[in-house]
């Protein structure tokens, strides 16, 4: 479970807490107690969220390609071996593919004095595919991999505290109220044009890789992708991420982007509950545990006693939709649907519809490759 949290009231929140505080409240156990009735206060007025994870199919078919050598990527020295270790171990994780292992690759190419370093082309991959004994080879390219850091100054307007406190026309130091009643004196600022360097960040890893059939000397996957990281900080005010540290996410970020395309895969979606009676709540509490059966067993007593209980009829559905029955889950939504069609209810009965569509793609291709590898035929 998520909360999320709407920035207009988090910044509420943090002023509070800073009036908390600035205003030197003596009494240690009172400010602790004030402290913790914001964050009751601010909590309640929170979203409550749910994630759900998604299978999906492989975005291409890659038909009978099984086991894969990944070459190191051609690039500024360093990266090519780091990001085909990368690669290998992600592709490795869906258990779709058999890997050639990082350090066999490098074995059985030393031993056959095959030159990898520079641009590989096609026939050359094939014939580290032969040595290796893969049906695929890949092979990458790193097009940029750079993060750079700028700095530049702004001006800004700060409120500067003058030492003083505000007087009334006699001379009289004014008094005002705090968030919490106590009588305090009431400060005098002014207002100060100032000068604040700032440091600009900006990253960006863009890498294409080919996947080549080994046994016909075809491109059978392409792909380019690329991810950046601008970030600016202004100095004295906190801290950036390292430069390898942001380089490296946006790596792994590049390289799941084709792990996806290649592979099945799971992503994590996120929505909402539908709050309605005890009953249905009570159910909420069940799945924001992970105890979904226990949910939905609540949700299925909320809609056999109210057939018109669309926030039973909804929840039941995602509860369906986490347990991968897709089919219940179609049902459920349709009758929140029916009962009233909000966009929160529609979005996941679309959302469930494509899930099927996906399940079904991924039988699919599970089945085509289980015939190929037997080497029997497969009629869609």
């Amino acid at each position: 479970m998520v909360l999320r949290y709407h920035w207009g009231n988090v910044f509420s929140f943090l002023n509070l807490v800073s009036l908390v505080i600035n205003e030197d409240i003596m009494n240690t156990s009172r400010a602790i107690r004030s402290l913790l009735v914001l964050f009751l206060v601010f909590g309640v007025h929170c979203t409550q969220q749910t994630t759900l994870k998604v299978l999906k199919p492989a975005e291409i078919d890659v038909g009978s390609i099984n086991r894969i050598a990944i070459l190191d990527f051609e690039g500024p020295p360093g990266t090519g071996s780091s990001i085909a270790s990368i690669f290998t171990s992600k592709l490795f994780a869906t258990n779709y593919f058999t890997l050639v292992e990082r350090s066999e690759l490098e074995k059985v190419l030393s031993e056959h004095a095959l030159n990898m370093s520079g641009v590989i082309d096609v026939e050359t991959a094939v014939e580290a595919g032969r040595l290796l004994g893969v049906q695929g080879v890949i092979v990458g390219n790193v097009i940029s991999y750079s993060c750079e850091d700028q700095k530049h100054r702004e001006k800004e307007r700060k409120k500067i505290w003058t030492g003083e406190y505000e007087r009334d026309e006699k001379g009289n130091i004014i008094y005002e109220k705090n968030l919490f009643g106590k009588k305090v004196k009431k400060k005098k600022y002014r207002e100060k044009l100032v000068t604040v360097e700032v440091l600009d960040r900006e990253a960006t890893v863009a890498l294409s890789f080919r996947l080549i059939d080994v046994e016909t000397g075809q491109i059978v996957a392409t792909r380019e992708t690329a991810h950046s990281y601008q970030k600016s900080m202004k100095l004295g005010k906190g801290s950036l991420p390292p430069r390898k540290a942001i380089l490296n996410r946006l790596t792994h970020q590049c390289v799941d982007d084709f792990v996806k395309m290649l592979a099945p895969h799971t992503i994590t979606i996120k929505t909402e509950f539908a709050r309605g009676n005890r009953e249905v709540n009570k159910g909420i509490e069940f799945a924001r545990n992970g105890l979904w059966d226990k949910a939905q067993k609540v949700w299925e007593a909320v809609v056999s006693k109210e057939p018109d209980n669309h926030q039973g009829w909804y929840n039941l559905g995602l509860a369906f939709e986490a347990q991968f029955d897709y089919e219940s889950a179609e049902q459920a939504y349709n009758h929140a649907v029916d009962i009233k069609p909000k966009k929160l209810y529609m979005r996941a009965l679309k959302r469930v519809r494509q899930a099927m569509l996906d399940e079904e793609k991924l039988q699919q291709q599970m089945e085509r490759r289980k015939m190929e590898s037997t080497g029997e035929n497969y009629d869609e």
